[in-house]
Formats: C-alpha cells, structure tokens, sequence
C-alpha cells in the first residue's frame, strides 16, 4: 500500500511546518475573544492521581479521538500489544487497557459519574459469528473527547468514595458553561483520514499483497474514517445555563470475498454521542444539575466465504442523570440519581448450513464446503437505576489536628438479560436423501438440485430463551483526612460493599501518611495501604446461564427409511457445564504505595512504587475428560474457581516545567515519564477457556511456580513517554509532541503439560511449558500541529493535523505463535474546527 501525498496534504505540511521562520516575527495579530466553558483552575496532581485539562485533550495526539487512546500519556496506563496494529485502522471502538498490571475489565471508567463499563460480556467474541458471544470490549462504547472537560485518572491511593474496580478508575467529565447571559458559544469539527493517508512497512512485498487481498474482518487494507463533533453552550438566564454535544465518527472498510456474487462488500463501523444538560443555580448555595446523554457504536461485519452472513452489531448506553449541591453552614451535601440502559446485539441471518457443493449451492470459488446463514438475532441488557449521596462537612479542629471529614453512601438495583427471539440451527452431518419431499412434507435444510449429500442428519440447536439476572447493590463509606500541621498529614477511610448475588459483605480499608518536611512544595513523602474489591460476579453468572441454552438434535427416518422433519435430542451430548458465579467470593486487590514528589526551581518531580497482590481472581477452566461428571467421555467440563492470582509491581518517575520556558518568541512545556512494570498472572482473563494447568511450569529453563510466570500482556518492562508543547508569542500555531519508546518484551506460548511437546522431569513428570517470543523495542513520535485562522471578533478557525508515526519507525507486534505483524507506519489525520 503507497502513501499518497495528496494536494490536501501537502498544502496543510506547506502552511503549518515553516515554524521558526516566524518564531521572531513580530506582526500585528487580530485578537479573537471567547467566552469559555469552565475548566477547573490548574491543579498540582497528587500522587496515585492525574488530572488532563480541555487544554490538555485538544493539544495531544490522539487519532481515534477517544478516552483510552489519550491515556497513553499516562505512565501507569499499558494498552493491549496489537493498540498500535497496522492490519486494522478502520476500527473505531475504545482500546483496552491496564491500570497498574489489572485486566482491562477490573478498571471502573465513568462518564459524568456513571459507568461506561461492559458489565455483561467485558471480554467480547472475536469473531462476528459465535453462537453466544457478542463481540464486544470492556467500555460498552466509545466517548468522543472533543466532547469532554477534564480525565481523570486514579491509578493508586484511591479514596474510600470510589468501589467496584481492582485496577483503576478513569472519571471524565463533560463542560459547564461561564459565558455572559444571553451569549451562545460553541465549536464544531470535522477530521479525516484514510489507508492512502497511512503507510504500513512489510517485512517483504509478498506480505503486503497478501495483506491487500484481505478478505477477513480483522486485516483492513482499505478504510476512510471521517468524523463530525459539535458542542453548544450558553447562559439563558442568571440562573440558567445549558450545554449540548453531539459527535458522529464513520469508518467504510471495504474488503473482498472468495464468493462469485459480491466479490468484494463494505464493512461499516460508526460511533455517535450526544448530550444535554441543563444547569440550574437559584442562589449560591444550590446548584441543579440535570443531563442525558447517549453513546452508541455500531459495525457490520461479514464472512467472506459464507453466503448471507452479513451481521449488524450494535452496543449503547443511554442515561439520564440528576446532581444536586447543596451548601449548608456546616457541611456540603452532594446527590446523585442516575438511570442507565446498556444495551448489545447482533442482528443476523437465522441459521447456519453446511452444503455440499452442487449446481445451486456453488457460490464460493473455493472448493469444498459452501457455507450460508448466520447464528441469528441476539440481545444482551443492563438496566440500572443508582443513587449515592455524600456529606463533606466543615473542618473541625481538636487537638489531634484540623479534620476534614467525607461519609457517604449509594444504592443500585441492576437487572441484566439475555434474549434469543428464535430457535438458531447449525446444520452439519450432511447425508444422502432421493427426494426433499416426503410424502407431502417438504423437508427442511435439503438441497433438491442433488441426491448426494444434499441434507442433513444433525444440527446445533442454540434455544430461544430470555434470561434476567437481577442484582441489588449498597455501599457505604467513611473518611477523614487529618492536617497535623504544615509537615504531617493522613487520610483513613474505610469502605463496605454488599451486593446480592454473591452475598458478601466487602471491607476495603483506604489508608495513606503524607510526609511535607520542609513544609511545603519542595518535597513530599507518601505511602498508603489500600484494598479494592472489585466486580466481576454479575455479568458473567448471566452468560453462564445462556450456555445452558444449547443442545444437539438428530434427524429421525420414518418406518420406511426416509428422513423427516422430526428432529430428537442427543442424549450423548453433555453441553457446557459451569459453576455459577454466585458461588464465588469476590475478587480484591491489596496496594501498597510509597511515592515521593516535589519541586526544584520550575520543576516539577514525582518518584513512585506501586505494589499490587491480586487474590480470588475468577478463573475459568476446562477439568480433563471425565465420563462420571458428563456422561460422555468426549465432553469436557468446564468450571470457575477463585484460584486466579497476579502480582504486580510498577515504578514510576516523571518530571515536568511547570512554567513555560522562554526562547525567543516562543514558550516551550516538556515533560518526561518513565516506568518500570514486572506483572504475573497464572491465567490471562476470567474467560479462558484452558486445561487445569500444573502448580510449577517450565519457563525460561527453570521449573516455577506457575503463578510467577510474567503475563503474556499488558507486560511491557520499560516505557518512556515525553512531551514537548511549542507555543508562540506572535504566530497563531501550536505544536505539541509525543514521543514514547517500548522495550523488549516477551509473548508467552503455552504449551500444556498434557501435549507430547511439554517438559517432563527425570521421573517423567509433565509440567506445563512456556515458550517465549521477544517482541523488539518500539519507538514512535507521534505529533500534532493546529493554526489557528482569526475570521472576525468571536469567530475563529482552526486547521490541525496529527501525524502518527512521524519517522515511519518500523514497529512490529509478536503474536503467540511467534510471527510478527507491523504496527503503523507514518499516519496522517486533518481536522478543521470552527468556534464562535
């Protein structure tokens, strides 16, 4: 695939590259003036939390314009190895990532104060066509950040308030209007990109052409993603503001097919958000706040070698949300109602057939089998009402020091259900009928253009059925941070979750001591204790239930030998088999947090130890063959324990100015993170589908405890990242960088101790077996430039562009089985925004 350098491309390089040439320029500049929405004033971060400005969003590169994709700033975050994967640009759904070595689906992401968690399927099918899975991530959807205020990310030394995770919590926020009453503001934009915009460096031609003729889902040569994002705001009144956003993102992927008719289709993905919400403060002890919005993502997918196999999957949420503050004379009291549907489903052909090749099924050019139809229609819900209340009360002083204490307390009622509308048939076993009709009756599934192996003797039967799980949940907490005085200072608090399924009553005591021996900014010791329940029960006692909806059906003859339309269970077969969740205790996370920070003339440091001891982590596995538990010696049995475990530790240091530095007529804002991660986990995810595996495994040479073998993601030993923001005194144009670097790492191959290829010891032992494939060390300087273009007073325009990749470094990503695919290469996305 070549780059095209089109005109577009090189007349924005052309208008915004020649920098330092007007560095000194001291021309007249029309000044434009907006009324802004509010931004909090800056704030100094403290240890375990970050907070990213509207500033912040819109000067970092962030081409997927998305949450977790702008959190690669951030050292503490690690994203899934394929993130920056060259083989498929056209998606448009969040990234996964860690926090701090969890798994994606034990971090808590909210939007407004509600979560925009995958609650029921976090995991998600990787193909479009499983039986039972929808495919799916753990964020339900993604979130325009053009839309939003403030991230904030706490990755440690997380306070009582916050539950339900065992990685970390990402909170972001949507703006609040300060503008003059009766004056409307607002911005809208539109970006762009394409594969003849993206270069990808193969390892050799034959690579690249074998990736050009793609016709699977997850290899997209060929893609254009544009998109469109508004936002409106305004005072109506003293009393009255308002805030409206809407962003609609579109991605085409065309890809070809190994059918005679269509020889090529077009995938589709698209992303919409949109909101509104209202803000009301009668007097300036009483703030209103009332909002909805709605997220959705959608994508349709095919098969290239299956006719009729076209699917349409869609996943949303839509809320509604109330806030209310209320200033008293001794405390501040904040409530929050929220009403929340999360909603998943795939829309597809109703079944699934297997034919023989003949005269009237032959329309795949390949030989063989011709295969039809889908897994049809399937629906997963989350319905959710929540309320939570807190008080901050005024500060007490006694003789301890000065006090400064938060209680609060919430209650949620969660309903999740799983829908099949139809009976969805697999047919297989394909045998010999001379007719389709059977007297009068006309067989279903058979092919009467042939007398060979034109119908079928057996078939999957996946059941109609609707399943609800409901799930009640409370929590309450209790802080208080003491001030001993300007050098001494702790935060207790303690936090209990109770929820109804799993019936645990959960204690996460929160803890840190802050050391200030200077008294002030120069230097900052901390350490904290803390424990995280999390939650993973809900979600998957529901699909262990849809499992059960499955059986295997015969074709039963007729006293004269002919096949009928009569189909009988086969009692031989066992089906899935599972413990149900609510069986379990509940997942949890003990920290431990040493951190040191501080200031040195205009820098700003931070040094930081973060140790993580994950236990009763859910874990699924499939026990070897036992005919006594299934009654078919072929049938495997799955079961769930709490035996997952993982450890982790991440080191951190970051540096940063904290006021501009001055060269010339120009401001410049570096910063510089690095991290240290050693993670281990004896499982990958609670879905894993893998052998009860051997106490010790085999690694690198040596017999080890199979919990210490390091995880086979999310794992990468050292990261550096730094940014480097240019800013002008007489040239409207800003330039931000972001350059980061990944080691080595190692992806693991599992090799069960059950395979001929595992270790076995001297007394003929087998033990389970990892086979290491280094992945090489990674750099990318990823940079963004916006001009800004003075129309007229209140009007402005902005021309951006983000290059991905700018040096075309050749990256590449290690797969299991030891080969390698390249990530991006050099990337171009422009975008143009209006404001007035």
């Amino acid at each position: 695939m070549q780059f095209v350098q089109s005109k577009l491309s090189l007349s924005i390089c052309a208008a915004l590259f020649p920098v330092f040439a007007f560095a000194e320029n001291e021309n007249t500049q029309v000044e434009v003036t907006f009324n802004t929405i509010v931004v909090e004033a800056k704030k100094t971060d403290a240890i375990g939390q970050t907070t990213y400005s509207k500033e912040d969003l819109e000067k970092t590169p962030n081409s997927s314009k998305n949450i977790t994709d702008f959190l690669k700033v951030n050292p503490n975050v690690q994203f899934d190895h394929s993130v920056r994967s060259g083989l498929n640009q056209g998606e448009l759904s969040a990234s996964d990532i860690s926090i701090n070595g969890s798994q994606p689906y034990e971090n808590k992401i909210l939007i407004n104060g509600m979560s925009i968690n995958n609650n029921i399927n976090p995991i998600g099918a990787k193909e479009s066509n499983d039986p039972n899975s929808l495919m799916g991530s753990s964020q339900t959807v993604a979130v325009n950040t053009d839309l939003l205020c403030s991230i904030t990310v706490l990755d440690s030394n997380v306070r009582a308030e916050y539950g339900e995770f065992t990685g970390g919590v990402v909170s972001a926020e949507t703006c609040k209007p300060a503008t003059a009453v009766g004056k409307i503001h607002g911005s809208i934009s539109y970006d762009y990109t394409s594969d003849h915009w993206s270069k990808i460096n193969f390892s050799s031609p034959e690579e690249q052409s074998n990736f050009e003729e793609s016709t699977t889902e997850s290899n997209q040569p060929f893609f254009t993603k544009q998109g469109i994002s508004a936002n409106i705001y305004g005072n109506l009144s003293e009393q009255l503001g308002f805030n409206a956003f809407g962003s609609f993102r579109n991605s085409d992927i065309p890809l070809k097919t190994t059918l005679k008719d269509p020889t090529a289709f077009e995938q589709n993905r698209t992303a919409s958000n949109a909101g509104l919400e209202l803000f009301y403060t009668p007097n300036d002890k009483t703030a209103l706040k009332i909002g909805t919005q709605f997220f959705e993502n959608d994508g349709k997918y095919f098969k290239a070698n299956i006719k009729d196999s076209e699917s349409t999957h869609r996943s949303d949420s839509q809320s509604i949300y109330t806030q209310l503050d209320n200033h008293f004379d001794q405390f501040q009291l904040t409530q929050q109602l929220n009403y929340q549907n999360q909603t998943a489903e795939r829309n597809a052909a109703l079944h699934s057939y297997n034919w023989a090749k003949s005269a009237a099924k032959d329309w795949s050019t390949l030989n063989g089998l011709q295969q039809q139809g889908h897994l049809g229609d399937l629906k997963q819900q989350e319905e959710k009402i929540e309320y939570s209340i807190k008080t901050l009360f005024k500060p007490i002083t006694t003789v301890f020091g000065l006090h400064n204490f938060k209680i609060g307390a919430g209650y949620g009622h969660y309903n999740a259900s799983s829908e099949r509308a139809n009976n969805t048939y697999v047919y297989s076993s394909r045998t010999d009928t001379t007719s389709c009709v059977n007297g009068t009756e006309e067989l279903i599934a058979c092919n009467d253009s042939s007398t060979k192996n034109n119908t079928f003797g057996q078939r999957m039967t996946y059941l109609a059925h609707e399943i609800d799980v409901s799930q009640d949940r409370v929590h309450l907490f209790a802080e208080d941070n003491v001030q001993f005085n300007n050098y001494l200072s702790t935060t207790l608090g303690l936090r209990a979750d109770y929820d109804s399924l799993t019936k645990d009553m959960n204690l996460a005591p929160r803890s840190s001591f802050s050391y200030r021996p200077f008294g002030d900014q120069r230097l900052h010791i901390l350490t904290g204790w803390n424990r995280y329940y999390g939650l993973n029960s809900f979600s998957n006692e529901l699909l262990d239930r849809v499992d059960q909806y499955q059986i295997r059906e015969n074709r039963q003859k007729d006293s004269a030998g002919l096949w009928t339309n009569n189909w009988t269970e086969d009692q031989t077969y066992a089906g899935p088999t599972a413990t149900y969740r609510s069986d379990l205790k509940t997942p949890h996370s003990d920290e431990i947090v040493l951190g040191l920070n501080g200031e040195y003339q205009n820098l700003n440091w931070g040094l930081k130890w973060v140790n993580r001891n994950n236990k009763d982590q859910l874990k699924q596995t499939i026990l070897e063959k036992n005919s006594e538990i299934t009654g078919n010696i072929s049938q495997n049995t799955k079961s769930y324990d709490n035996s997952g475990r993982s450890a982790s530790d991440i080191y951190t240091f970051n540096i940063k100015n904290i006021e501009a530095l001055q060269f010339k007529n120009s401001q410049h804002y570096f910063s510089l993170a690095a991290d240290y991660s050693q993670s281990a986990r004896n499982f990958e995810t609670y879905a894993a589908s893998i052998i009860n595996g051997t106490a010790q495994a085999m690694y690198d040479g040596k017999l080890i405890d199979a919990e210490d073998v390091p995880s086979s993601n999310y794992n990468i030993p050292w990261t550096v990242r730094a940014t480097w923001n240019i800013g002008f005194n007489n040239f409207p144009l800003q330039i931000s960088n972001f350059l980061s670097y990944k080691s080595t790492y190692d992806v693991m191959k599992k090799i069960s101790y059950l395979h001929k290829d595992s270790y076995k010891d001297e007394s003929g032992n087998a033990y389970d077996t990892y086979v290491p494939f280094e992945n090489k060390s990674a750099f990318s300087w990823d940079i963004r430039t916006a001009y800004k273009l003075p129309i007229a007073k209140q009007y402005e325009g902005v021309l951006g562009l983000t290059i991905n990749n700018l040096t075309n470094k050749n990256n590449t990503i290690t797969a299991t089985n030891g080969t390698s695919s390249p990530e991006i290469g050099r990337q171009f996305i422009a975008d143009v925004t209006f404001k007035f």
